[in-house]
């Protein structure tokens, strides 16, 4: 059975046990539980490393640290000195650290997300963000009753203002009048990690109107997450007419907002976070995740655990699109009852146009 064995920031471990396999993971800055980046990446390990045990019968030691973008060489190094196989680093932040610590491990094989260090023993992950945050923002462009739409990024890097490029070509493609309210938590890696001033974001976005707020910014987004789940509806009688469903509400929201009042939506981002609309436990009432874009991080960790074991790991650089299913949106029994089957399907073929090359999302690069 995988043993889980966590590696703390001040390195006092030992040396892992007999086992077939050691894989290791070296998170980014926001921590393994950020509901989001690190929580996917690590989600789509466990995920590759169970079913290998599974079908393989393979033992498989699985080592985790979790300390800092100015640590992460160390762990990495120490994971590689405890014979892994593979090592995971999501986060263009440990670039450096990679370049540093795969010269010196050639039998480890490594996969850095959102950055790319060319190695013999590195695989360099990319995804096409633009693409994702087109689709979420042409349905957010579709949804809107206000015609305003928010989004609220990390840190103020060309990597996620590429989720806020896309977004804001889907919001104009499906709502030319419509208007993007872009705000960025901060210009360092802590930008990761403040959901307060997330939350701050949020509320002065919906000051300005918007009632749509799509987050990019690790588990600094549960603040805007909070927001929109506590704050729940605006009351104004000038909305746009949209083909959002009607859905049945639930208590808290009708005791708070009555009504005349229309619900406020947060759009996730690289996990599934649409649950974290569900305020009462029941997914056939009113939810206020309106979908998520997915970056399928946990396909990129998982593909890797099966290629080390199946001898089939490539070093080299890919980019995952919409063509790769590498992005996309989140459509679940959280959200659809919220989103008509004819919207559905024009956001499908809005999908099909992008990977036909009839529509061209300019990325921010």
């Amino acid at each position: 059975m995988r043993r889980l064995i966590l590696l703390v920031a001040a390195l006092s471990f030992g040396f892992a046990s007999a086992q077939d396999y050691v894989f290791g993971i070296v998170f980014d800055a926001g921590g393994k539980f950020d509901g989001s980046f690190n929580e996917g990446t690590w989600n789509g390990l466990v995920r590759g490393v169970t079913d290998i045990e599974n079908e393989l019968g393979f033992e498989i030691d699985v080592l985790e640290f979790e300390g800092t973008p100015d640590t992460s060489a160390q762990g990495l190094r120490s994971i590689s000195e405890q014979g892994a196989e593979l090592v995971i680093a999501p986060g263009f932040n440990q670039a450096d650290s990679i370049a540093s610590v795969s010269s010196e491990f050639a039998f480890t094989s490594y996969v850095l997300i959102d950055a790319v260090v060319e190695a013999d023993n590195v695989r360099s992950v990319l995804f096409k963000e633009h693409e994702g945050g087109f689709l979420v923002g042409y349905l957010a462009g579709l949804m809107s009753r206000t015609g305003t739409v928010g989004f609220v990024g990390g840190m103020d890097i060309p990597l996620i203002r590429n989720f806020d490029i896309g977004y804001q070509q889907g919001v104009v493609a499906a709502c030319p009048d419509c208007r993007v309210v872009s705000n960025y938590v901060g210009t360092t890696p802590s930008a990761w990690n403040d959901p307060a001033r997330a939350k701050e974001l949020a509320a002065s976005q919906r000051s300005q109107g918007a009632d749509i707020i799509y987050a990019a910014a690790g588990a600094s987004g549960n603040g805007v997450i909070d927001f929109v789940t506590e704050e729940m509806c605006f009351t104004s009688s000038n909305v746009r007419d949209t083909p959002l469903r009607e859905v049945p509400t639930y208590p808290a929201y009708d005791a708070a907002c009555g009504a005349n009042a229309h619900p406020l939506f947060f759009i996730g981002v690289d996990s599934n976070q649409n649950f974290m609309g569900d305020t009462d436990g029941d997914p056939t009432t009113l939810n206020h995740g309106l979908t998520s874009m997915l970056k399928r991080v946990d396909v990129a960790a998982e593909n890797a655990a099966w290629d080390v074991v199946n001898d089939e790991f490539t070093a080299g650089t890919v980019s995952l699109g919409l063509a790769e299913n590498g992005v996309d949106w989140a459509l679940d029994e959280y959200n659809e009852a919220l989103i008509p089957e004819s919207v559905v399907q024009q956001i499908d073929g809005i999908r099909q146009a992008i990977v036909d090359g009839e529509i061209v999302v300019e990325s921010y690069e």
